[in-house]
C-alpha cells in the first residue's frame, strides 16, 4: 500500500533517463541521466563530485509515483502526486524552511522546504514520464540581514506546461499560483543545484564558518551564474570572511551579467555604507528599482540617511521597510536606533518592542526594550 512504500528508504541513484549522447544538454524538463548530470556539471566548471544530481529519483520513489499516479491525463496524475504530499494523510511532509534537500532525501525525510518540495516532486513527476520544470517566483523576494549586508532567497515552485496552451500550472508547498506582480524565471537541472548550493552556503554561514560557505556558493555560482541573487550571497559570504575587495568584485561581475539586479545592488549599497562612501552608496541606491527590491533596500537607504545625520529620512525609509513586510522585526530595531540618536528614549523603547513581538528570540530588542 501507499503508506508503507513511503517507509525512510536507502536512497539510490537512478541510471534510467534519456537515450543519446551525454555531452549534449537534454530537453528542458525531462529526466537527466548520471553521465548527462556529470558532463553538465563538469562543463560549468564545478567538480561532479561536490554536485548531485537534486531531483534524481530512486526505483522506490518511481514505485510509489505510479501507485500514487495512477491512470489518466498528465494533470490528474500530478495533481494526485501533489494531494499525496500535502493532505498529511497518506504521507506526511512538513515544511521545515531550513532544511534544502535532494529529491531522495525529502523523501526519506518526509520535510523540508520549497526546494525539497520542488525537487520532490518534480523527481515523482519525471519518474512518470510527465515533463516538469522548475522556476523561481520573483517579485521582491524574501531576504534577511547578516551584518549590515543582505542575503536573498527566492521561491521555488515546479512548473507543468499545459499541452496547446502558452500557459503554464504551478505546483508549490503552498498550492498557490504565482501571486500578482510575480514572475517566473524557469530553470535547467544545473541551477536547481546551484540553488541548493546558495542554501547550503547560507546555512554555514549562519553556523559561523563563512569560509565553506565561500566554497558552496563559489559552486553556485559556477552552476548558475545569471541568477544575480546567488552572486549576491557570494559577496555576503566573502565581506564575512574579511575579504571585502572580493566583496565588491563579485558584485560587479554579477551587475555586469544583470545590471539592475535589485539584491546587487542593495548589497553594492550596503557595503558602501560600511566603508564610510556615501556618495557611492547613493549612486547604487539611485541604480536600485525599488518596486522589485526586498524591504531591506529601505533599511539600507536610511542606514544611509542615518550615517549622513538625517534620523527622520531614516525613520521614514525604515517605516516604509516595515509596511512591505508587517512580520519583520529589522526595520523596528533600525527605527529604535535612530531613535536613540536623536535622544529620545520612550520611542526608541516602543519599536524595540515591536521588534520583540516579532522576533522575541532577539537578545538586542529585549536589551532595547528593557525587558
Amino acid at each position: 500500500m501507499f503508506r508503507a512504500r513511503f517507509r525512510p528508504l536507502v536512497a539510490a541513484a537512478l541510471a534510467a533517463g534519456l537515450a543519446g549522447c551525454a555531452s549534449f544538454e537534454p530537453q528542458a524538463g525531462f529526466a537527466v541521466n548520471p553521465a548527462q548530470w556529470r558532463a553538465g556539471v563538469a562543463r560549468r566548471g564545478a567538480d561532479p563530485a561536490d554536485v548531485p544530481n537534486p531531483m534524481a529519483a530512486t526505483p522506490a520513489m518511481a514505485a510509489v509515483a505510479r501507485d500514487v499516479g495512477g491512470a489518466g491525463r498528465d494533470e490528474d496524475r500530478l495533481d494526485r502526486l501533489r494531494d499525496a504530499i500535502l493532505n498529511g494523510r497518506d504521507y506526511t511532509f512538513e515544511y521545515e524552511r531550513g532544511s534544502t534537500f535532494s529529491a531522495a532525501d525529502a523523501f526519506t525525510n518526509r520535510r523540508g522546504n520549497c526546494v525539497s518540495f520542488t525537487n520532490l516532486f518534480i523527481a515523482l513527476g519525471r519518474s512518470l514520464g510527465i515533463r516538469l520544470q522548475a522556476a523561481l517566483v520573483s517579485s521582491r523576494g524574501t531576504s534577511e540581514r547578516e551584518g549590515n549586508l543582505i542575503v536573498t532567497y527566492n521561491h521555488m515552485v515546479a512548473v507543468y506546461a499545459l499541452s496547446g496552451a502558452p500557459s503554464v500550472r504551478v505546483f508549490d508547498f503552498y498550492g498557490t499560483q504565482v501571486e500578482p506582480g510575480g514572475r517566473l524565471t524557469f530553470l535547467d537541472d544545473w541551477a536547481v543545484a546551484a540553488i541548493r548550493a546558495s542554501n547550503d552556503g547560507i546555512a554555514v554561514l549562519g553556523r559561523g564558518e563563512p569560509e565553506q560557505a565561500v566554497h558552496d556558493l563559489e559552486i553556485a555560482v559556477k552552476l548558475a551564474p545569471k541568477l544575480c541573487s546567488l552572486q549576491a550571497n557570494l559577496a555576503l559570504a566573502k565581506w564575512r570572511t574579511g575579504d571585502v575587495a572580493g566583496a565588491f568584485a563579485t558584485i560587479e561581475r554579477g551587475l555586469v551579467a544583470e545590471p539592475g539586479c535589485p539584491s546587487l545592488l542593495q548589497n553594492l549599497a550596503a557595503l558602501y555604507v560600511e566603508q564610510g562612501k556615501a556618495a557611492e552608496a547613493r549612486v547604487a541606491m539611485a541604480a536600485l528599482d525599488v518596486r522589485h527590491a526586498s524591504p531591506y533596500a529601505f533599511i539600507v537607504r536610511g542606514d544611509l540617511e542615518l550615517r549622513s545625520g538625517d534620523p527622520k529620512g531614516a525613520i521614514r525609509n525604515y517605516r516604509r521597510a516595515a509596511s512591505l513586510d508587517p512580520k519583520l522585526a529589522d526595520p523596528w530595531l533600525s527605527i529604535a536606533r535612530a531613535e536613540l540618536s536623536r535622544a529620545r528614549p520612550d520611542a526608541a523603547r516602543k519599536a524595540a518592542k515591536k521588534a520583540l513581538e516579532r522576533d522575541p528570540s532577539s537578545e538586542v530588542a529585549r536589551r532595547m526594550a528593557g525587558d
